[in-house]
């Protein structure tokens, strides 16, 4: 006769595994998407992160500051491609108010964690899932209403944007649609594109680090922790490289978004149901 304490712990550790699994093919769609292939994808990787770290020790937390230096790393890659390729004007005017969104955010995220440990799960599930389903809707209205023509004058048009995508990526690493919104209008070559996108997040990162720090995401995951995953990143990073020559990434986005879309929504009634029990 199995003895149930042994079962359940099998049963625990399967579970775990499982969980790591899922954390390390989020890592890997990190390196997939930096240079454009499949550019949604990033905004799975954060209901992904969460939903199978709170299968773990370290817990839902410890998601967000558990893929920034992941992040900022394939910044450095993208960069490393596009160095010379990207527009700092549109770059310096999007900055003033990235700052302010990045303080914005610091202070959401700290209001979170001040709230008992199992409302303060609760909140940040519903925050990652509403951000997943509000930035997803926004790319399928953009895509329903075709290529913005009047646009808002600058330098509303920047702020706006800037404080916007801070927020987003502060709470959620989920800014990517808000950033392309803003470029696509602006008709860049594809290189351009990519170029500017990777130098603005690699400053936006770099800005949360001391907001990881002071709000201890940063402590729930060290990054030394994070750094031993950095390999998936560049194995996505190469394989973004092979498949961006051999294929288009229409429908692959398709599903992408639609699975972002119902994982929002899963996170999202997850965090709903834990302040309900709360």
């Amino acid at each position: 006769m199995k003895c149930p304490k042994r079962g359940a712990a099998r049963w625990i550790g399967e579970r775990r595994t499982l969980a790591w699994f899922v954390v390390g093919v989020a890592v890997f769609l990190i390196g997939l998407t930096k240079s454009g292939f499949g550019s949604g994808v990033g905004l799975m990787v954060v209901p992904m992160t969460a939903i199978a770290m709170s299968n773990t020790p370290m817990g839902e937390k410890a998601a967000l500051g558990f893929m920034l230096p992941l992040l900022i790393s394939d910044d450095f890659i993208a960069i490393a491609q596009y160095r010379k390729l990207f527009d700092a004007q549109t770059v310096r005017r999007l900055i003033p108010s990235t700052i302010v969104g990045v303080i914005l955010g610091a202070l959401l995220l700290w209001w979170i964690g001040k709230q008992r440990a199992d409302l303060a799960s609760a909140l940040l599930r519903i925050e990652i899932g509403m951000e997943a389903i509000l930035l997803v809707s926004l790319h399928w209205w953009r895509v329903w209403r075709g290529e913005q023509q009047n646009l808002l004058p600058e330098p509303l048009r920047s702020t706006i944007t800037g404080a916007f995508a801070a927020i987003s990526s502060t709470l959620a690493h989920a800014a990517g649609p808000v950033i392309a919104m803003y470029l696509l209008p602006l008709k860049f070559d594809r290189r351009i594109f990519v170029g500017t996108t990777a130098v603005y997040f690699l400053i936006l990162n770099t800005m949360k680090l001391p907001a990881y720090a002071w709000n201890g995401q940063l402590a729930a995951a060290p990054v030394t922790f994070s750094l031993q995953f950095l390999p998936l990143v560049l194995v996505g990073a190469a394989a973004e490289f092979w498949l961006n020559r051999r294929m288009t990434d229409k429908l692959f986005l398709r599903v992408v978004y639609i699975l972002t879309f119902l994982l929002g929504w899963y996170v999202l009634i997850d965090g709903l149901i834990g302040v309900a029990r709360v």
